[in-house]
């Protein structure tokens, strides 16, 4: 038997895929349920969405721990952030400040966020926040170790101005 042919009856990870995508007049936001250490699954229905304001989420991949943490700052600074303007964030404030702070503890944190909402100056908006801290800005996002399954699929299934309901088959 070649070299490399015996893996291919081996078990393969795909850990968590997480993934967001816009359509025409809001987002729609999906993540597989599962969280696993190696080869263990240690729990099989567990949220990687959190809502960091009414109109804003976040999807979370990597160290459940270090999203969750993280999640956890960004939503008390937007409360403030909201409380002091007396309105709500917007996604790209929302987003801006889950780059901040992933890029200031890039050292120290292993995790890759999608932050994904609407508001009321831009509509429905994306951001992929991999690891490392950098922000993009992008009309679906993918992420988690089972995003590259995902990638050819969403870039023959998405279109500019989708429906909602064609956005939720791409999610």
């Amino acid at each position: 038997m070649e070299p490399g042919l015996n893996d291919l009856n081996e078990p393969h990870s795909m850990g968590t895929t997480i993934i967001g995508v816009t359509y025409n007049g809001g987002v729609v936001l999906g993540a597989d349920s599962r969280t696993s250490t190696g080869m263990y699954v240690a729990n099989r229905a567990s949220d990687k969405i959190s809502q960091l304001t009414d109109n804003v989420y976040v999807c979370r991949s990597g160290s459940a721990a270090d999203s969750q943490v993280l999640s956890d700052y960004v939503r008390y600074f937007l409360h403030q952030h909201t409380i002091q303007l007396g309105q709500p964030a917007t996604v790209k404030v929302a987003a801006n400040l889950v780059r901040l702070i992933s890029y200031n503890n890039k050292n120290m944190l292993q995790t890759g966020l999608i932050v994904g909402g609407w508001d009321k100056y831009e509509g429905g908006k994306i951001y992929g926040i991999p690891l490392g801290g950098t922000i993009v800005e992008q009309p679906f996002a993918i992420g988690g170790s089972g995003s590259s399954y995902l990638y050819g699929f969403f870039d023959q299934a998405w279109k500019e101005g989708m429906t909602k309901e064609e956005a939720e088959v791409c999610r």
